[in-house]
């Protein structure tokens, strides 16, 4: 019982700093983040608890309840009742990190990578698409050439990428007319980690939408299975240590990015989506800071379920985002059980207000 009630206190505290992340810049404190990253690993981890306490009726079982009830906040930000709001005249974005087109088995090429996509993409018919991690998918053909392909293929009449700087592969096709925004604006500088146009959708009303990916973890499968699969004391601490360097590095530097991003957005006369690779969890800091910029995530209200976004070997990651400002109405939000890239394609149709 006492092995027990010692589980019971410290998944108590590791609910409550996973809740408290949010609050903390990682760039003043960085030890929290991993418990953020966590949370639904450590929400389990408390119900097993839980019910261990329950079965054995056990006077400690207050302790697993507190920290069922400290997460709270957390399943409010990583869990959704939504429901789908049919309306007219509704507008449809899909945003994917397509991972360079090289798909998770490790075996298909580029190209057959790249026409899956396109197939998906036709199959959804997202008004807008934005796309992160757009590469070159066809041996000899420039990435600008493969954007051309893909946006006649996809059925995509404009296009809008940072020609002289794309590190980032950052992508937005439309059906309708887009401008690149003003170019005092931190957009309008085309940083690496963002672009930005307005989009005329003619009745169906304009909107401006942002198209972004933060730095991301540069995490690999071999180091999770390694890590995973390593025996040896010695191999688990060097990979340890590794990849710790690897979460405080990308948790700063994307705080940076994030404040950049905000402080950048240029003067709109109509409503903002912010979609992307943000690369942070519900219960991150950045999340905190676009929730005060003003910007609703869109999965909270209309999406249903958990619906994590990243395909690779870390589960239960929903670190993908459709932010939409007040002026949105946001109808329905949809994952997409489509596995080719590391992350899985997100949608959400919504109105102008």
């Amino acid at each position: 019982m006492f092995v027990l009630t010692l589980l019971a206190l410290v998944g108590l505290v590791a609910m409550a700093l996973s809740v408290i992340n949010g609050f903390i810049n990682p760039r003043n404190f960085i030890w929290t983040t991993v418990f953020g990253l966590a949370f639904w690993e450590i929400f389990f981890f408390n119900v097993v608890v839980f019910l261990l306490l329950l079965l054995l009726w056990s006077r400690k079982v207050w302790i697993a309840v507190l920290a069922l009830l400290v997460a709270i906040p957390g399943l409010k930000r990583s869990y959704s009742f939504g429901h789908k709001v049919e309306a007219p005249s509704s507008v449809r974005i899909m945003s994917y990190n397509v991972h360079n087109f090289d798909h998770v088995d490790g075996k298909t090429d580029k190209e057959s990578m790249a026409r899956l996509v396109m197939d998906k993409v036709q199959e959804e018919n997202p008004d807008i698409l934005c796309c992160q991690e757009f590469s070159a998918f066809k041996n000899g053909v420039t990435r600008p050439q493969c954007i051309d392909l893909f946006a006649k293929a996809s059925g995509y009449p404009y296009v809008y990428y940072n020609k002289k700087r794309n590190y980032g592969g950052n992508v937005v096709f439309s059906k309708y007319p887009v401008e690149k925004v003003d170019e005092d604006s931190g957009f309008g500088q085309e940083n690496t980690y963002g672009i930005m146009v307005s989009v005329d959708a003619g009745e169906k009303g304009k909107f401006y939408v942002a198209n972004v990916h933060l730095l991301s973890y540069m995490i690999t499968d071999n180091e999770i299975e390694l890590l995973v699969g390593s025996a040896e004391r010695q191999n688990l601490d060097t990979l340890g240590k590794t990849l710790l360097h690897k979460l405080n590095f990308a948790f700063q530097r994307r705080s940076e990015e994030l404040q950049r991003l905000l402080e950048g957005m240029p003067s709109v006369d109509a409503p903002v989506l912010m979609c992307g690779d943000f690369n942070e969890p519900p219960l991150s800091y950045n999340y905190n800071q676009m929730r005060k910029a003003g910007f609703v995530d869109t999965f909270t209200e209309v999406g249903r379920g958990i619906k994590p976004t990243y395909a690779g070997k870390l589960p239960l990651l929903r670190i993908d985002y459709i932010w939409s400002d007040t002026a949105v109405t946001p109808l329905h939000f949809e994952r997409c059980r489509f596995k080719a890239s590391d992350h899985y394609p997100i949608l959400l149709d919504f109105k102008i207000k």
